[in-house]
């Protein structure tokens, strides 16, 4: 009868202290429920009601005309520039300009020139890891010696050798090379998807249509080619010579397209600037 009173005790005293907390835990995620509820509602409230979000090409206006006018009249005037001007009545704004439209052509540029800097990052990890399994395999070859005996020609010309690609394998590492290279391809890749991109949009948004020819066909294809190299890399770090091999072969084709493209964007970098429509 003792112990089961202090049971009893002891439950009662449980309850009465887990289930109050129990109880505020519960009103305070039932409260934050009820405050998400209601963030998404008024969210999706502004989405909907929205008029700053752009309409597709072709759609009817949905809102009040006289809305709509004072809406472009404030835009033209934000921008300094006549609505009449843009190139498809102001509706896509600063990205119809002359700057914008040049900032594809200006940061492919500068990206090729990353191309070769990224290549010749990777070409001297190459040669660090092919000197250091090149010492690897002279180091082997390296007989026991006599400590009393005079070592021959053959053995002294061997560890000159040795010496010597030793000393070139310490430069190259501490260029850091594999480190700056893979910064690099990352930038490049990166970098290079976005402002593809970038121009495909940016070309659509002036006449709101393509233009398929070699320059867009390239393009893709130096993509995929960006995309498959860079899909090699973890066959790379497992020491896939294969893999190490149509690394530098897609990267090599890559370059030769980019190279080969570079004339016709320029040719289209020209029209762009005689084109007649604002900077913004």
């Amino acid at each position: 009868g003792c112990w089961r009173s202090l049971h009893f005790t002891v439950l009662r005293d449980l309850l009465q202290g887990v289930l109050p907390t129990m109880a505020r835990v519960t009103r305070s995620r039932s409260a934050r429920l009820v405050w998400y509820g209601l963030g998404l509602l008024a969210g999706g409230s502004a989405l909907l009601g929205s008029r700053s979000f752009v309409p597709p090409p072709g759609a009817g206006a949905t809102g009040s005309p006289v809305r709509a006018e004072a809406a472009a009249s404030a835009a033209a005037a934000v921008l300094l520039v006549p609505a009449e001007a843009w190139a498809k009545g102001g509706q896509w704004g600063p990205l119809e300009g002359k700057v914008s439209s040049l900032v594809h052509p200006i940061v492919m540029a500068s990206l090729f020139f990353v191309t070769l800097y990224s290549g010749f990052l990777g070409w001297q990890w190459r040669q660090t890891r092919l000197i250091g399994a090149e010492l690897s395999d002279l180091r082997k070859q390296v007989p026991k010696e006599d400590p009393e005996a005079e070592p021959s020609s053959a053995v002294k010309a061997l560890k000159a050798e040795i010496s010597k690609l030793d000393a070139q394998r310490k430069e190259l590492i501490q260029g850091g090379f594999k480190d700056k290279h893979y910064a690099t391809s990352s930038i490049l890749l990166g970098g290079g998807i976005f402002f593809t991109l970038y121009g495909v949009f940016n070309t659509w948004f002036r006449p709101e249509k393509l233009f398929p020819g070699p320059h867009l066909f390239a393009g893709a294809a130096i993509v995929a080619l960006w995309a498959l190299a860079a899909a090699l890399v973890p066959y790379m770090e497992k020491g896939n010579e294969a893999a190490r091999n149509a690394h530098i072969a897609l990267n090599v084709l890559n370059l030769l397209l980019f190279a080969w493209q570079l004339p016709t964007g320029f040719e289209i970098a020209q029209k762009v600037v005689g084109l007649d429509i604002p900077l913004f």
